[in-house]
């Protein structure tokens, strides 16, 4: 008996196993139904977006859903990291597809790519590069929303804020036709700026004293003149290059955040490639840490564990909207009256063989109506005919419908003095785009070699404190770039003056400038794409870096 006990156990358990769900399972197939309508009622989305904004996208959806007499949606969010994470993935994804022979009709078992920036969505709607019959051809891997026109008309009067694009169509060879497709489509804008904590600047000493004794006072008002420090908040890049901020900023990783890539991206394009690294090199030897994460940068801001950080606008207005008060702020750099950043869209793009393809589209066209764009910047507090204010979370992003940013709409909004079509403006002709090629520049310059970064640059702060005699030299090697990151110009003279020659079209070297950027850019570009020889690149780089730094150490020593 004491031998069969083992095997009667071992019976009873299978019988509980497979038993229990028959008993349990309702009569009728009730649950197969409810499982199939579930299935049928679910949209598989890739995003960076933060645990806000998928809450209250996703209430503002269903309680649209079942006003309308529709089905919830059950979202199924997915973040296997940051933007460019998310990127690599889909498009390693649907390679997989093609290198094994299947249809990318089948697709990756995911609807959406929600969110992250323009320029991933744009690498994600290019498709996938495969060689036939001895050429290189690009396959779609996105669908067209089928946005009505009617309802694109509305939304996008004009295709662009401030020269960037706000949807962008491509066109793939198909079936021996050319055929267009929208492949992503802006939802809201962001522009990128400095988050800021009051309080550390104070610390630091970053202000100005004002009041204090006046002699023509009398003696018994001499106390009520006591000086006050004043903070004096970062306003410009330029700003975060004082020394003073050293062991202060907090920035993110450009390999693993597509905003901070976006953000350095547009200090390069607004002050160009010499100058903008020249700035950017000093913030990076301020900065206390490179973050995987990009959300980290206002919250560290706002504990107090750094002074200032880069961030993308939304980060920065809800981190200071959470904490309350006057402690945070944040600041797009805005100088008369022109953005120094960049305002772009942040897209959705439908992705090819998405299970719920109908679903996603319909969700798509939601999101660019007026009742889904004052989600983004709806107060906690307020009501508006027609719609709901949010569930938990005040966003606090920039619609893209420029025909919401009116006083009837705005009055309800938690920041009601934001309207980014006046302020962005195009950048000048023949200003290439840097991202692709930002991140492996950054590693090498300044992430792989932080500690040799930080040493040259006190040693620079020291040496020009002393007036020493090394320091011109010092400076050169502090700036100086890699030969393949050394942007030649046709002659000295218009080295000295491009900026003002590529903004003025009549100058008899306009087009030589734009001629020289454009085949700058196009150089970049093209090298950032063998991803082999980047990595090879970065390891020549670090070094060439590193043994400036560490040259500009022992010349600060002699």
């Amino acid at each position: 008996m004491r031998d069969a006990l083992p095997k009667i156990v071992i019976v009873g358990l299978l019988v509980l196993i497979v038993g229990v769900p028959i008993v349990l399972k309702p009569a009728g197939g009730a649950d197969a139904s409810r499982v199939e309508a579930d299935e049928q009622h679910r949209l598989v989305v890739f995003t960076p977006h933060n645990e806000q904004i998928r809450h209250e996208i996703a209430i503002a959806y269903n309680k649209h859903r079942l006003s309308s007499g529709l089905a919830p949606v059950q979202f199924d969010w997915r973040s296997p990291g940051g933007t460019g994470d998310i990127r690599k993935s889909i498009l390693s994804q649907y390679e997989a597809i093609v290198s094994r022979g299947d249809s990318l009709d089948d697709g990756i078992g995911a609807d959406l790519f929600f969110g992250g920036g323009d320029y991933d969505h744009g690498k994600v709607a290019s498709g996938v590069e495969v060689e036939r019959d001895g050429q290189e051809i690009d396959l779609r891997i996105v669908d067209d929303p089928e946005i009505p026109a009617e309802l694109m008309a509305s939304v996008f009067p004009a295709e662009r804020i401030g020269g960037e694009r706000l949807y962008r169509r491509y066109t793939f060879v198909e079936e021996g036709q050319d055929k267009t497709y929208l492949g992503w489509t802006g939802v809201t804008l962001s522009s990128f700026g400095i988050v800021y904590n009051r309080d550390v600047l104070r610390l630091l000493k970053i202000g100005n004293w004002v009041g204090g004794f006046d002699p023509t006072l009398p003696a018994d008002e001499q106390e009520s003149a006591l000086p006050e420090f004043i903070v004096v908040a970062p306003t410009t890049w330029a700003d975060l290059t004082d020394a003073r901020y050293l062991g202060w900023v907090a920035l993110a990783d450009p390999s693993h955040s597509g905003s901070i890539t976006a953000t350095f991206n547009a200090v390069l394009r607004r002050e160009g490639w010499d100058e903008g690294w020249h700035t950017l090199r000093r913030v990076f030897a301020n900065a206390r840490y490179f973050a995987t994460s990009s959300d980290k940068i206002p919250v560290d801001v706002s504990k107090g564990d750094a002074a200032v950080g880069m961030c993308i606008d939304f980060y920065g207005r809800y981190q200071s909207g959470m904490i309350g008060g006057d402690r945070l702020g944040y600041v797009d750099p805005i100088i008369d009256g022109k953005s120094m950043t960049a305002t772009t869209a942040d897209p959705v793009t439908l992705l090819r063989g998405a299970p719920h393809k109908e679903l996603a589209q319909h969700f798509i066209h939601w999101l660019l109506s007026i009742e889904a764009q004052g989600v983004w910047q709806r107060r906690l507090d307020s009501t508006a005919a027609g719609m709901d204010p949010p569930d938990k979370y005040e966003l606090r992003r920039q619609p893209i419908r420029q025909d919401i940013y009116t006083d009837e709409q705005r009055v309800t909004w938690t920041d009601p003095e934001i309207n980014p079509y006046p302020t962005a403006f195009p950048f000048p002709d023949g200003t290439p785009d840097y991202y692709g090629i930002i991140a492996v520049t950054t590693q090498a310059m300044a992430i792989d070699t932080h500690d040799d970064l930080i040493a040259a640059w006190k040693a620079v702060i020291e040496a020009k404190k002393s007036g020493h005699p090394n320091l011109s030299k010092m400076l050169d090697l502090f700036d100086a770039m890699p030969e393949p990151l050394t942007l030649t110009w046709p002659s000295q003279e218009i080295a000295q003056n491009w900026e003002a020659i590529q903004a003025d079209p009549s100058h008899p070297d306009h087009a030589q400038v734009v001629e020289t950027l454009n085949a700058w850019g196009d150089k970049l570009d093209k090298m950032s794409k063998d991803s082999e020889q980047m990595e090879i690149n970065r390891i020549r780089w670090r070094s060439f870096f590193q043994d400036n730094y560490r040259a500009i150490v022992r010349l600060g020593k002699e």
